[in-house]
């Protein structure tokens, strides 16, 4: 609290002295640190003295025209930041009030007399929170948890459940009373819209996972069932599940007698009646703030909160995060309502807290996953956001030469997806080479696995990184080029990034441009091969085998020879980009060239068109070829004939095909598979009636009717990847109806 205007106009200068004694009997040798802290009338902090061996600290109190009092507390240490009269007697401490006329001269000694029932209070214990403060990103479809760092994390801890309900209104209780007396309704009680991650009800992560849930605990049925659901029916569901679960009988009963009964029994099952408290009564409740920490470069942050030994329940804690966005001025990046919904309700100390923004203006930092390589390592990570491990011919599963491996599959995804659209590579270097080796630039090229060694193409788009850095308190952010750039004799060359930034720490503005080293434009140099309207492939397939070499640079810009100063080449040894990277050796799965000094991916790449097209149905001759798409039938027993064609001329593409009738759901008839290929001048059709999938019949359309209305939709979807997201511009789709009525108008 801050002194007032009116307080700091009745100081005219003079200051008074003021002794405390604390005469403390059988003090302990474990006793901490014992601090007199004077407070004005107001709640401002005036003086705070460390009492010296003998139990005695001195205070100047400032005198003004007008009397006052000053409270005195005595009690543990604290930090300056924290010292609230408050916070003090929460931990213990111990007051008395002291009136400050002008005419005096002097004040009496303070004397507090310090025995077992108030030092015991003192000797506290200290509780470890860990956490981690994540920005959720959606760059390219993709959803991404980036660390935030430099971000100040404000430590509350909440009013305890037996405070919160006692102080519920006769009213509210009354609400509850008839919800656990009564059939619980799943779906009459409010329903906030779904807040920014985290939601109370979800489950974290991998949903395949044991469950882990954030923060609040849920009744067991729901922990028994570890299915996650879909978040905009997580609450409600959560309600009938609920609903269907069994009431204890003393809680029913409780509901039915007074007041005191019943919140002991509330209180008794606040597992099964948290989730419900938590969105029927959303009141604000007391907070406490305990600290204040920083995170890091990596979003962590640790902080150690004061617990007393007789405060035997776990601290239930709440979380604000706030950060410094313009040059003064700070921006509130995760504060979750309600509070009681988003408390960490006894919190395993040294267990880890994960707080996840959305904020829009949060900063995110680049990912810090711990890399396992030897030293002097370069690791080829990723393309985009797709693991390297995943290629065929790029781990030990399906690399050239191991048992098992399909050459026609090299360079495809593990799920037989093929590359296309811009590419963006991404290295991690081991920051040794660097400072040890001298090596300082790389350079990354492309080129037709049949093409010769004069047709390299080099990576010419510039890349750079962010860096967030403050200048005179306030949060700048600056831009670090890495190039291309001319060093000696060599064009092309990007820098290594050194481990820290000219000045404060790497962050990541954008996930897809400050996490690249490279930029491959795929469809400038192997564009893709369309289709004429009749489903003819106009030209030849630019697309195929491609390869995509690394080099290593001097600060001179000499080529280096990697074998030579011990380099490592590597590559991550599982399909995630999170965690600790553990790594393999390249030059095992054949992805170095060393007599060149380079290390080579092969990739296939397919930038074609997929085509789609419906042709005009039919049944007994009768075709909806006519303005009307009017089908005449003679028996229900006849066959609809619906022919479509799905293309896509290496065959990287799925098809869906569905006939419906009005607005029923679901469709009447379906296919699902993949796109035949396509042969210049000779268009691929898909089947339409594939063997284990009979073609429909007008009684199977029909149904019930006797004259209706179909609409056929055909999609044909690209399976190719840039790394981040589908390459859904290269998909297709086609629509027709048509009416199946009978020869005979009824």
């Amino acid at each position: 609290m801050a002194t007032s205007k009116n307080e700091e106009s009745r100081n005219d200068g003079r200051t008074i002295a003021l002794e405390v004694r604390a005469e403390c009997a059988e003090r302990p040798d474990d006793l901490p640190t014992v601090v007199a802290y004077a407070f004005s009338q107001g709640g401002a902090l005036l003086d705070m003295q460390t009492l010296d061996q003998e139990g005695r600290a001195k205070f100047t109190i400032p005198v003004g025209n007008e009397a006052q009092s000053v409270r005195v507390v005595l009690g543990p240490e604290v930090d300056k930041e924290f010292v609230e009269a408050g916070e003090l007697l929460r931990r213990g401490g111990v007051d008395r009030h002291v009136a400050v006329r002008p005419n005096l001269e002097r004040l009496a000694p303070l004397i507090f007399p310090v025995g077992p029932e108030i030092w015991r209070r003192w000797i506290g214990r200290l509780c470890v929170v860990n956490g981690t403060v994540l920005k959720r990103v959606v760059s390219g479809g993709v959803l991404l948890r980036l660390p935030v760092c430099n971000a100040a994390v404000d430590i509350f801890e909440i009013d305890p459940w037996p405070l919160i309900i006692a102080e519920l209104p006769e009213l509210d209780l009354d609400r509850l009373r008839d919800i656990v007396d009564g059939p619980w309704p799943p779906l009459h009680w409010p329903i906030p819209p779904r807040p920014p991650e985290p939601f109370p009800f979800d489950v974290i992560d991998n949903p395949a996972s044991p469950v882990g849930l954030h923060p609040l605990p849920l009744p067991p049925r729901q922990l028994q069932a570890r299915v996650p659901e879909h978040a905009g029916q997580q609450a409600a569901q959560a309600g009938g599940r609920l609903g269907a679960l069994a009431l204890p009988a003393s809680l029913v009963l409780a509901a039915r007698a007074s007041r005191p009964i019943f919140e002991r029994a509330i209180l008794s099952h606040l597992d099964l009646l948290r989730p419900l408290l938590c969105w029927l009564f959303p009141f604000p409740v007391h907070k406490t703030r305990l600290t204040t920490v920083t995170t890091d470069e990596c979003g962590r942050f640790h902080a150690l909160i004061w617990r007393s030994i007789f405060n035997f329940d776990q601290p239930d804690l709440y979380f604000i995060a706030r950060q410094r966005i313009w040059p003064g001025f700070w921006v509130t990046i995760y504060e979750p309502k309600p509070v009681i919904c988003y408390t960490w309700w006894n919190y395993v100390c040294g267990s880890e807290v994960v707080l996840v923004t959305a904020h829009p203006l949060a900063h995110a930092c680049p990912p810090c996953p711990p890399i396992v390589a030897p030293n002097n390592w370069v690791l080829f990570m990723a393309i985009g956001n797709t693991s390297v491990w995943r290629i065929h011919g790029a781990n030990d599963s399906t690399r050239v030469g191991a048992p098992g491996h399909d050459p026609a599959k090299l360079g495809l995804l593990d799920g037989g997806a093929p590359w296309g659209g811009t590419l963006r590579p991404r290295l991690e270097f081991d920051t040794s080479l660097r400072s040890d080796l001298g090596v300082f630039y790389y350079r990354v090229s492309y080129k037709r696995a049949t093409e010769v060694e004069t047709e390299w193409r080099p990576s010419t788009e510039a890349v750079s990184r962010h860096y967030a850095h403050e200048v005179g308190g306030d949060l700048i952010l600056e831009q670090y080029p890495l190039g291309p750039q001319s060093v000696g004799t060599s064009a092309h060359l990007y820098k290594i990034p050194p481990g820290l930034p000219p000045l404060g720490q790497w962050s990541i503005p954008n996930a897809v441009l400050d996490t690249q080293n490279a930029v491959i434009p795929t469809t400038a140099v192997a564009p893709g091969v369309p289709f004429d309207d009749n489903g003819v492939a106009l030209g030849a397939d630019q697309g195929g085998p491609w390869q995509i070499k690394v080099e290593l640079f001097d600060a001179a810009g000499n080529l280096v020879d990697p074998e030579a100063l011990g380099i490592k080449w590597r590559v991550p040894a599982s399909d995630t980009l999170t965690g600790t990277i553990q790594t393999r050796d390249a030059a095992l799965l054949g992805l170095v060239d060393a007599a060149n000094n380079r290390m080579l991916l092969t990739i296939r790449l397919d930038n074609n068109r997929s085509y789609a097209r419906i042709d005009a149905p039919s049944v007994g001759g009768s075709t909806a070829a006519d303005e009307c798409g009017v089908m005449n039938y003679a028996a229900l027993a006849q066959t609809v004939e619906v022919p479509f064609y799905g293309l896509q001329i290496n065959r990287y593409a799925t098809y869906s095909f569905y006939v419906q009738r009005g607005a029923v759901t679901p469709p009447e008839y379906s296919l699902a598979g993949t796109a035949a290929s396509g042969i210049a001048g000779m268009p691929g059709a898909i089947p339409p009636s594939p063997p284990a999938d009979p073609l429909p019949t007008v009684g199977t359309l029909l149904d019930t009717c006797t004259l209706a209305g179909f609409t056929e939709q055909l999609y044909v979807a690209h399976t190719g990847t840039d790394g981040w997201s589908r390459l859904s511009g290269y998909d297709s789709s086609a629509a027709r109806a048509f009416v199946l009525a009978p020869e005979t108008a009824p």
